[in-house]
């Protein structure tokens, strides 16, 4: 963790903003507080000596004195010097302003880096001092009587006293926010690790997830050439007792068998291949539950080159059949779908049972039947994980449904389309 810290800190230090570590409302209240309690006036600043908090207890003087421009610019200027001097000594400084006032400046450091003071003062000086001007003397503003007038009215303070609240304030405050600093660098460092440690699991899940597709189809994976040659053989004896409906039952599971016992090491394949394969499956499962299932498959064949993960569009048709045909006594209806946007393709299978619960929506894409080892709609969440794996998050599956009788559900795979 310090290896962590100390190469976090020092990507960051040479671009901290005083803006990012203090929330600044919570300073203006503080510097507020302060102004009340020693009756001097505060205003906190960036590193170019801009005012980033509102001005606390500012003297009448220098509030007339700072609507005129070029005296302003002369306090921007005192205040931007005060706080770089603060900077170089590495305490408060305390020095006489332009207009002859008792100012001092508390740099705000972090790490070593300067990023800003906290300015005060505004008091007349009540003794003989030994303090330096931070700027030439200006007293041109004594020629306006009313400025003149407030001047005079401004309360006196020991230089000892000021410089005594200066210290003490510059090390209470430079504590809090080092503090604070640290505090936020070692949050975002748990939260990376956190997401590491979710992308780490992430992955291991994804691994698992393509063992049991590899386990499955190893289950059929005994004898390849045997079962093919079988298969082969049933097929031709239906041809030649002319039963039709099995001679397509047999070539179409065969095909099934070919593509699911594929040699590729590309985790996605082509959607023509894909589609296929999801037509034999239902047309295996047309012949077992006749009647009871209508189904439709409508993509252009424009996208038959868009690369899907293997075996993704198969689980969606294979879940709807599942839950959505089979333990309905009419059967129902799986329709497979697509629609291009933004440069992506939506893949839709749409079903007409009884849909599913948010509760259970959000249970799925958890991942709460795998986690537990209960049988479950484990293969939507592995479809999930496959697509958020090879895309990016924001290709999460999609699942919509009403949760009412006959109304449905929505199973969205979203894949970049690429170049066709």
């Amino acid at each position: 963790m310090a290896d962590n810290f100390d190469s976090f800190m020092g990507n960051l230090n040479s671009s901290i903003k005083i803006g990012d570590i203090v929330n600044v409302g919570e300073l203006q209240e503080l510097q507020d507080n302060w102004a009340r309690a020693t009756d001097l006036a505060f205003v906190t600043v960036d590193y170019n000596g801009t005012p980033i908090t509102k001005y606390s207890n500012f003297t009448p003087f220098c509030e007339k004195l700072r609507e005129n421009d070029a005296y302003r610019e002369k306090c921007y200027y005192c205040d931007a010097c005060g706080g770089r001097k603060a900077k170089r000594i590495g305490k408060a400084y305390v020095y006489i302003c332009h207009a002859g006032l008792i100012d001092f400046a508390i740099p705000i450091m972090i790490h070593d880096q300067y990023v800003g003071a906290i300015l005060a003062g505004q008091v007349a000086v009540e003794d003989s001092t030994d303090l330096k001007t931070i700027m030439p003397l200006d007293e041109d503003w004594k020629k306006d009587e009313e400025l003149l007038k407030l001047y005079n009215d401004i309360r006196p303070m020991p230089v000892e006293k000021v410089c005594s609240v200066a210290q003490i304030l510059c090390d209470s405050y430079n504590y809090s926010v080092g503090k604070e600093y640290t505090n936020k660098i070692n949050a975002e460092l748990r939260e990376k690790d956190f997401k590491l440690m979710k992308e780490e699991k992430l992955r291991i899940e994804m691994e698992k997830s393509l063992r049991d597709i590899e386990l499955k189809a190893l289950h059929y994976q005994i004898n390849p050439h045997f079962l093919f040659n079988v298969l082969n053989t049933i097929g031709r004896l239906a041809f030649f007792e002319n039963a039709k409906m099995t001679e397509d039952v047999v070539y179409a599971f065969a095909d099934m068998m070919r593509y699911i016992l594929r040699k590729s090491a590309d985790p996605l394949s082509p959607l023509v291949d894909e589609l296929a394969h999801v037509q034999n499956y239902l047309k295996v499962q047309k012949i077992r539950l006749g009647s009871r299932l209508q189904y439709s498959l409508n993509i252009p064949e424009k996208y038959m080159k868009v690369k899907v993960p293997f075996l993704s569009v198969t689980t969606l048709v294979e879940n709807a059949v599942k839950y959505a045909v089979e333990n309905k006594s009419l059967g129902g209806v799986v329709d497979v779908n697509a629609m291009e946007k933004d440069g992506d393709l939506y893949i839709s299978v749409v079903d007409n049972g009884d849909g599913m619960s948010k509760e259970k929506i959000t249970s799925i894409l958890r991942g709460d039947a795998y986690n537990s080892e209960r049988e479950g709609s484990v293969g939507l969440y592995n479809v999930n994980s496959r697509l958020m794996h090879y895309f990016g998050n924001e290709y999460a599956l999609m699942i919509e449904s009403q949760n009412k009788p006959s109304m449905g559900t929505t199973v969205t795979i979203r894949v970049p389309i690429g170049k066709l």
